[in-house]
């Protein structure tokens, strides 16, 4: 089935525009499960394709879980399946969570997107090649939002500021960084450890506090 990731965008921002007139304040939560972003040439040297097969939207627009999975091989052991997300970044990186990286043996750092100058070596193999790339970070705590969202809180990008969670194990986490793109609707990512920490889903929402 075709996915008109356009049409989604449209929806999602529609949405979006609707929770900032209510309470920019309570921002959904997506949580993140181990994943890979592959370069161009990475994309072909694995599955000799030039450009990965949707498989459903993200919340972000553009943004898509693809079809393409990879296998992630550390020192300690092998994490089968991942799933790749499109579209194709300037560098190829491995998302895990702390507890992911200490599983396959690595020292994957605390950093933000794109941020691999410390990132830890794993191979990368897929149906058609491996890589070996410094490219494995556990992503620091971070809010996705547009410029006019912000602009509602107070915030820029690179800003810090706390979250607090509801529910039976909910609690307040510190540093998350707001990140800004005009293009980007409100998303709070946890990956899969403090999700469970908190017990929460990509159903619930965060509070934004000062």
């Amino acid at each position: 089935m075709l996915v008109d990731i356009e049409k989604v965008a449209a929806i999602t921002a529609e949405v979006c525009r609707r929770m900032l007139a209510l309470d920019p304040a309570r921002v959904p939560i997506g949580v993140s499960n181990r994943h890979v972003h592959l370069d161009q040439a990475d994309l072909y040297t694995l599955f000799g394709l030039d450009a990965f097969e949707v498989l459903k939207p993200v919340r972000q627009p553009g943004e898509f879980a693809a079809v393409q999975r990879v296998d992630v091989i550390g020192p300690r052991a092998t994490f089968k399946n991942v799933r790749c997300m499109g579209p194709c970044r300037k560098a190829s990186q491995v998302e895990l969570s702390l507890t992911d990286a200490r599983a396959l043996g690595i020292q994957a750092p605390v950093t933000q997107s794109g941020h691999l100058e410390n990132a830890a070596w794993v191979e990368i193999v897929g149906p058609h090649g491996t890589v070996r790339r410094q490219a494995a970070i556990a992503a620091a705590r971070h809010i996705h939002m547009g410029d006019r969202h912000a602009a509602a809180l107070g915030l820029q990008n690179q800003d810090l500021v706390r979250v607090a969670f509801e529910g039976t194990r909910g609690g307040v986490l510190d540093n998350f960084i707001i990140r800004t793109k005009p293009e980007w609707v409100p998303e709070i990512h946890l990956d899969t450890d403090e999700a469970n920490a908190l017990g929460v889903t990509s159903e619930d929402f965060g509070r934004i506090v000062r």
